[in-house]
């Protein structure tokens, strides 16, 4: 049996996408100077960075007035990763210690305000974006 695929083409040119990141980046005075990171760090800068321009240049991610990222889901309701701020991150405490997913998703739940079963229960497709999100936040 064969199975069609569906054809995922930009519908935001590579220069906006970029903007759009650098938008992000300015509001939300993330440090991401590659000259302060280590290679690995590089690495996986450069890897969550391409996640977040193709969800852009997809037209399924943007960035808001306020320089927050807003995130389509393939389904449910669009996503809006606000700043954490400490009462996120101490929702990280919310799980044991060496459950790092599962802290993660609570620290997602706090930013989107939705609680971190809705990440539980995401597929890896678009949980791939709201944790390239989550890492520019960690990270910077």
């Amino acid at each position: 049996m064969h199975e069609e695929h569906e054809e995922i083409t930009d519908v935001v040119a590579d220069d906006v996408a970029e903007r759009e990141f650098e938008r992000f980046v300015d509001a939300m005075d993330l440090d991401v100077e590659p000259a302060g990171m280590d290679e690995e760090d590089r690495r996986d800068f450069a890897s969550q960075r391409r996640v977040f321009l193709r969800a852009v240049k997809a037209g399924r991610l943007t960035v808001d007035e306020k320089g927050q990222p807003v995130y389509q889901p393939k389904t449910g309701e669009p996503l809006t990763f606000r700043e954490p701020d400490g009462a996120g991150l101490m929702e990280m405490d919310r799980a044991k210690e060496g459950k790092d997913v599962k802290k993660a998703y609570h620290l997602l739940g706090a930013m989107t305000q939705t609680g971190p079963k809705r990440f539980a229960n995401m597929k890896n497709r678009d949980l791939k974006v709201c944790q390239a999100i989550l890492a520019f936040f960690l990270g910077g």
